[in-house]
């Protein structure tokens, strides 16, 4: 059964909300199902905003890892056809074998994001190994059916706040830099700055 905030959902408590109304809070249909999905099916669903909040955020997380493996993937010269670091194991699989257990499951997959961002971060992930994760992350994602199905387009203040702070960083006014990166962050996008200049990213679907 659902909770709302750790009560029962009823309309004479005014905790009574419907697909709807979370979408006109300016959710998407997208974090939603992950709030929902993320919970195993034995233990009650407790519906909250900071829930809402936590989805959207993890689904950021999902969107910049598979953007970043996509980048190794299309920069590369040439794609070894043999991946030299850790590939995908079927530990998501038997997570769910496991009585449908999915925190245990979504568990795997972010601890796996961490430990193949810290590889891209160090410059030691090759495009076959990030070849090998993307290919793992769509059979997930038949079960999850998460990744966006857009191309996220970045709004154009955001762009100019980016184009300000990139000269920023060139004239080394590093003061003005971090000021126009909280700008940015607080309109929900993020940059990161990497070898091949700075890229900007969604902090979570809007």
């Amino acid at each position: 059964h659902l909770l709302v905030d750790g009560q029962k959902m009823a309309k004479s408590l005014g905790n009574f909300y419907t697909v709807p109304d979370v979408l006109a809070k300016g959710y998407t249909g997208r974090e939603l199902r992950y709030a929902l999905l993320r919970v195993h099916y034995r233990v009650p669903l407790n519906f909250t905003w900071e829930g809402m909040n936590e989805a959207r955020e993890s689904l950021g997380r999902i969107d910049e890892w598979l953007a970043r493996l996509r980048e190794v993937v299309g920069s590369a010269r040439r794609a070894d056809r043999t991946p030299r670091r850790g590939v995908p194991t079927s530990k998501f699989e038997e997570a769910l074998d496991d009585d449908l257990n999915i925190s245990a499951a979504l568990g795997f997959l972010f601890e796996s994001i961490r430990e193949t961002n810290r590889a891209m971060d160090q410059n030691e992930m090759d495009a076959a190994t990030a070849n090998a994760w993307l290919d793992w992350w769509k059979r997930i994602n038949t079960v999850l059916d998460l990744e966006a199905e857009f191309e996220i387009i970045v709004p154009p203040e955001v762009m100019q706040l980016a184009k300000e702070r990139e000269n920023a960083r060139r004239e080394k006014k590093w003061k003005r830099s971090d000021e126009l990166r909280e700008q940015i962050s607080v309109l929900g996008w993020e940059v990161r700055d990497t070898k091949d200049g700075a890229k900007i990213t969604r902090r979570g679907a809007a």
